[in-house]
């Protein structure tokens, strides 16, 4: 079963990754204990609601 990963949790992956672009989401996703798939898909999924964060 796929591990559930509430809203803080995403947000802050993905602060996490906009902090550590030079490391890249597959360098991010190790760091955060997830896989490369789910950071994209938390920053594409949130980013595309919220596009004044960037």
């Amino acid at each position: 079963m796929a591990k559930q990963h509430d809203k803080q949790f995403k947000l802050d992956a993905i602060q996490y990754y906009q902090d550590h672009k030079d490391l890249g989401v597959r360098g991010c996703a190790e760091n955060l204990d997830i896989g490369p798939n789910s950071t994209l898909m938390f920053y594409k999924k949130i980013i595309s609601r919220n596009r004044y964060l960037l």
